[in-house]
């Protein structure tokens, strides 16, 4: 038994340790590295085939016409020159002012604002409206939703997210915004005649001129307004011109400008007027076909010329802004009859009436030159309009399509023939319909080869939308198309003022095309997004189980890592996933690189745990799920250039809306509504419905289900996954591994997703079991203890009782405290005792000043000082069993004192046969520092704490060496002190303990112990306790299953609460600063994704954890009993936290080493600490007698 345990004299189990350190590091670095590769090793995963769109179109012949357009003179005028703001150039001054319009219904109007905002002079955004009968001015969410700009709450910004702001300050331009006032309603789509009652009101026109008033004053960026009220009733025209004074008026007393848009040839606008009461006129001189009228010309040359020369005899040309248009308009028309022409008199006669019109819709350029390059049609300039256009038949639809519109050319003529009248200020409506190629002559339009750049013509913004349904696929890149245009031939013309009389387009510009598929009329899919989460994502698959339905899961990887075991369910019954990305980025906002990592990441751990890879990519936050410009498709081509099919959704529940929270009813009936609108609109169709399984209280999702799922049913809809909708099957879409390379990659990834979990779900379980733990020890180990604290321990003693009781004191160096210590037990008040002192070898005259302070105790028989060479404290202790002849002694340290009672406490207990030992309450009797006073705070807290917890069930796990009593025969019985630990006194209170005696716990035997005055004597003292502990947990390590009460609390509790937590502790404070520190990083990178829910759940728990500890040492402080020595006690409080906080990174560095000389085997040398031999002048008083 001389041999300790874990010594290992030939270090076999740390050669061995090591060979097996060294094994798996390089296994780490292996599986690390491969892991490392492949994420940063892209390679496409093989391409899902999806079915083409087809169209069923014929282009019609061109209709041959002969020109009769003249030439314009041009005059020359250069660009802005000018420093002055551009407001306050006189119009058409040879400044050459642009304006342009901007409006943000469609995605493309802020692209190519941002593209071309240095050609920009006057920007007009279309954001306030007036459409209610008492003037209070509107705007818009992104939803659609209207609010007032001015209320009680104060003034609301219109510019969204900033962003025409942010577009002008990022060009370091001067471009100047007036908000667009319209009585459009985005709402219904339309002018609301309700304007004319607004405008016949003095006080609605009153409450307009304020509220404009108060919102330009909150905004000072802008210069003032642009009025577009149109549609509005001959009987509402003067009250319209009071309006225009009252503001125009208003404005000039505020250096505001004030312009207004009109309509060209409508003789119900007073023009003149308007031009006095006004800085500027902008004539719309466009829609001269429009989509109330039959198909033709939107601004034949002749029409616009004539226009502005009426313009201009009743408005000075220094009032006038001249709006052009670059957009198209769509009719559609029955097709004609088959069958030949009709004949008479053996001619060919021509219709007496034109077709009705079905239908008619705008466009941009792009979608107008898209249409032509689906139908095969090639565009015609018709020489008498000089405008482009072109037809053809959609034979399915049944339909002839009559498509005109205003490109780069018409707006080159237009400017020219301006030009020629005097009008050199252009306004443009509008931003992201037009022909991108105008740009390059929109600042110099009269340079003789200005028409030579239209000749190479670049994409427009829009996307092209092809098919129906939600699952994607880029089918085209953009690319630049190529016309030719010839110029008019008169050499009387000079050649900067000349026109295009014709184009031929070579080749059309052409966006991304993004392809939909995938939609059916009588089959839907239910989608799930953002899990899997533990919580819900069982719950839904319980709800699809109960109905056999297969569902699509999208995947955020980093859920699925911490909640493998869900995902493989998901995937074992049956249903689909797909990839969502690993953290939950915004991926518009991020880089390629970025993007890639997020998606191949989560497509590893697919491969690793479940042995597919899935195919389906869904984007966070539907970005990007349904693109409508070309810097929202890039993203999708990205995705698929990976491989990956893009899946959207077109019928959005909202579920995750908590503000309200849905009820299950209105998730049904929004599903229903939009499904309705499907069947009444021939765009925007799908048939996948978004729901989602994670990200938050999934409750409304779960509760919804089963009644979406029934009436889905009712109304014959086939449930079924995604790939179904598609043509395909699941292995299709998940498609397995295949041959042993992808298998070790994805074994090589298990392996490296393990190690990343484990040590994630480590840091956080230790941050929440480490609060738990504190929880528990305040409720569990707190109940017990104040149970044992209350309750009266039965009395087996009788009066009489009074049996001998010898007192060991091992003494090594105790030269200047043995005296004080022998004193202390001398003047103990039960006397029927015999003191024996072990001098262990001592170098110094311990056992001489012993001898010599109590010559005559020694002469009785009551001392008895013992000498032997140095073995340490458990052979000098066994050594002095040999001269006990008593059934009870006390041991006791030498550098420690008692209470004068604390005997008379310990010894009636052995009345009763089954006690083996008795704990005493040991305290700290030398507070004289910071590092006292708080050892002083943990006895309390701590040792005692646990020891009344313990009592309960009479497994105390450690009689402390300071003051203890124990049974001999039951000491000798298990032969005593065991030498091979280094804490005797656990080791053999856990052999009694074995043996079936009962071990308790006397709180009012007290013991006063000097503790170490500095942090390197604590750590030595604690790695001699720690490393003793440890060894005789493993030396019992079979009482866990033997003793019920040792193996199922009392070892457990040692385990716990003196070795593991205290081990990993630490990690608590470094989960909460890594904590906030992430939730800072993702606030500043993904700002949609940074949780304040789980930033302020990490503060609760970390403050709940720190009151815990405060609230349990409170407990331990309040069973203290009453007594000279806890006078004061309760100040100890006052060091609690910043004494946790060191004691938790003092102790992770002395259990890290006691772990390591456990495993290393090396021998532990005792370590002496040196004594000062001073108590604190309470302890002094209390022991003095």
């Amino acid at each position: 038994m001389s041999q300790q345990v874990f010594y290992d004299p030939q270090r076999r189990r740390w050669k061995r340790l090591r060979r097996v350190l060294d094994v798996a590091a390089l296994l780490g670095l292996v599986v690390g590295v491969i892991f490392i590769i492949g994420l940063l090793r892209v390679k496409p995963m093989k391409e899902l085939l999806l079915p083409a769109t087809q169209h069923n179109y014929r282009a019609l012949e061109a209709k041959p016409a002969t020109a009769k357009t003249t030439a314009q003179k041009l005059r020359r005028a250069p660009h802005r020159k000018t420093d002055k703001a551009p407001s306050d150039i006189t119009l058409n001054s040879g400044e050459g002012l642009r304006a342009a319009y901007y409006v943000e219904w469609d995605p493309s109007s802020y692209p190519s604002l941002k593209q071309h905002i240095k050609q920009i002079d006057l920007l007009f955004p279309d954001w306030l409206h007036v459409v209610g009968t008492d003037g209070d001015i509107t705007a818009n969410t992104i939803d659609n939703t209207a609010f007032s700009i001015v209320d009680r709450s104060g003034v609301h910004g219109v510019d969204r997210e900033n962003k025409v702001a942010r577009a002008i300050s990022d060009a370091h331009e001067d471009t100047e915004v007036f908000p667009l006032v319209n009585n459009f309603d985005p709402r219904k789509g339309m002018f609301v005649p309700l304007v004319g009652d607004f405008l016949e009101s003095d006080a609605s026109r009153a409450r307009f001129v304020t509220e404009i008033d108060t919102f330009l004053a909150k905004n000072t960026l802008y210069r003032g307004i642009a009025l577009d009220l149109e549609e509005i009733p001959t009987a509402a025209q003067p009250g319209y011109r009071a309006l225009i004074e009252a503001v125009y008026n208003d404005f000039h007393r505020r250096n505001l400008k004030l312009y207004i848009n009109t309509p060209v040839s409508d003789p119900d606008y007073d023009l003149k007027f308007m031009a006095d009461h006004s800085d500027g006129l902008m004539i719309m001189n466009y829609d001269e076909h429009q989509v109330d009228s039959q198909p033709g010309p939107i601004a034949s040359q002749d029409w616009f010329i004539d226009n502005l020369k009426n313009v201009l005899k009743v408005v000075p040309k220094e009032k006038i802004i001249c709006s052009l248009g670059s957009y198209g308009y769509d009719w559609t028309t029955a097709l004609p009859p088959p069958g030949p022409a009709k004949v008479v008199k053996g001619k060919k006669v021509a219709e007496s009436a034109p077709a009705k019109v079905l239908n008619a819709t705008a466009l941009s350029t792009q979608e107008a030159w898209q249409a032509a390059s689906d139908a095969d049609a090639q565009v015609q300039f018709d020489p008498d309009a000089m405008n482009a256009h072109f037809a053809y038949d959609d034979e399915d639809a049944k339909v002839r399509h009559q498509v005109w519109f205003l490109d780069g050319v018409t707006v080159l003529n237009e400017m020219r023939a301006a030009r020629a009248l005097g009008i050199q200020t252009i306004g443009l409506w509008r931003l992201g319909s037009e022909d991108d190629s105008l740009w390059k002559i929109w600042d110099k339009p009269q340079r003789v080869d200005a028409w030579k750049d239209l000749g190479q013509v670049e994409p427009g913004y829009d996307v092209d939308d092809e098919g129906e349904g939600d699952i994607m696929r880029v089918t085209r890149k953009p690319q630049s198309g190529q016309r030719t245009m010839t110029l008019e031939d008169d050499d009387e013309v000079p050649m900067d003022q000349r026109s295009v009389v014709n184009e031929q387009m070579k080749s059309y510009p052409l966006p991304y095309t993004v392809q939909y598929v995938g939609y059916n009329k009588k089959k839907v899919a239910l989608s799930f997004d953002d899990g899997p989460d533990p919580e819900w994502t069982p719950k839904i698959l319980d709800v699809l189980k109960k109905y056999s339905v297969s569902g699509t899961f999208f995947m955020i990887g980093e859920e699925a890592e911490n909640n493998v075991g869900v995902m493989k369910r998901v995937y074992r019954e049956g249903h689909e996933i797909g990839n969502h990305t690993f953290t939950h980025p915004d991926i518009s906002g991020i880089s390629s690189a970025q993007v890639k990592l997020q998606v191949v990441a989560t497509e590893r751990l697919f491969a690793a745990k479940l042995g597919v890879n899935p195919l389906y990519f869904r984007p966070p936050y539907s970005i990007d799920q349904e693109p409508d410009t070309n810097d929202q498709a890039a993203p999708v081509e990205l995705i698929q250039n990976l491989g990956y099919v893009v899946v959207g959704n077109k019928i959005d529940t909202d579920d995750w809306d908590e503000h309200p929270r849905k009820s299950p009813e209105e998730i049904r009936d929004s599903v229903f509504r939009q499904i309705d609108a499907m069947e009444k609109n021939p765009w925007g169709r799908g048939s996948v419905i978004l729901l989602h399984d994670g990200g938050g209280d999934r409750s409304a999702t779960v509760a919804a289900l089963p009644v979406l799922i029934e009436a889905l049913q009712a109304r014959g809809y086939q449930i079924v996954p995604v790939s179904q909708l598609v043509g395909q099957t699941r292995e299709q879409v998940m498609v397995p591994l295949m041959g042993w390379r992808q298998r070790s990659l994805a074994f090589a990834d298990s392996v490296a997703f393990f190690f990343i979990s484990f040590f994630n779900h480590f840091v956080v379980a230790v941050f929440f079991v480490g609060d738990i733990l504190m929880t528990g020890r305040l409720i569990i180990i707190g109940l017990f203890a104040i149970i044992d604290r209350l309750r009266k321990r039965k009395n087996f003693a009788p009066d009489d009782y009074n049996p001998r009781v010898a007192v060991l004191i091992p003494a090594y160096n105790e030269e200047l405290v043995i005296v004080r210590t022998i004193r202390s037990v001398m003047m103990s008040n039960y006397k029927n005792m015999h003191i024996i002192v072990i001098d262990d070898g001592s170098k110094d005259r311990t056992s001489e000043v012993a001898r010599a302070a109590y010559p005559k105790e020694i002469e009785a028989g009551r001392l008895t000082v013992l000498t032997k060479p140095n073995g340490g404290k458990a052979d000098a202790l066994n050594y002095a069993l040999d001269y006990v002849d008593e059934d009870i002694y006390v041991g006791i340290d030498a550098d420690g004192v008692i209470a004068h009672d604390a005997i008379t406490r310990l010894v009636p207990h052995f009345a009763n046969p089954k006690i083996g030992a008795v704990a005493g309450n040991a305290k700290v009797g030398n507070r004289v520092n910071l590092w006292t006073r708080w050892q002083a705070l943990e006895y309390i807290t701590s040792q005692n704490f646990e020891r009344r917890a313990l009592d309960l069930f009479d497994v105390v796990m450690v009689v402390p060496g300071a003051i203890g009593a124990w049974r001999t025969e039951a000491v000798k019985a298990g032969n005593g002190y065991h030498t091979n630990t280094v804490a005797e006194d656990a080791d053999l209170t856990m052999n009694i303990l074995e043996q079936g005696y009962s071990v308790i716990y006397e709180d009012q035997a007290l013991a006063f112990t000097e503790a170490p005055v500095n942090a390197d004597g604590l750590m030595r003292q604690r790695f001699r306790w720690s490393f003793g502990i440890l060894q005789a947990i493993y030396k019992h390590k079979g009482a866990i299953r033997k003793h019920r009460a040792m193996g199922l609390f009392a070892l457990p509790n040692i385990l716990i609460f003196q070795i593991l937590l205290p081990l990993v502790s630490p990690l608590i404070d470094l989960m909460f600063v890594a904590g906030i520190f992430h939730y800072f990083i993702d606030h500043y990178f993904h700002p949609e994704s940074a949780s304040t829910a789980s930033l302020y759940k990490l503060i609760a728990f970390f403050l709940t954890f720190t009151v815990i500890d405060f609230a349990a040492s409170a407990v331990a402080f309040a069973l203290e009993r009453k007594h000279q020595a806890s006078k004061g006690d309760w100040w100890l409080l006052v060091h609690i936290w910043i004494q946790r906080f060191t004691y938790r990174q003092v102790f992770s560095l002395v259990l890290l080493k006691t772990v390591k000389r456990a495993v290393d085997g090396k021998p532990f040398n005792w370590d002496k600490l040196d004594r000062t031999a001073k108590m604190s002048a309470e302890t002094e008083k209390l022991t003095a007698g």
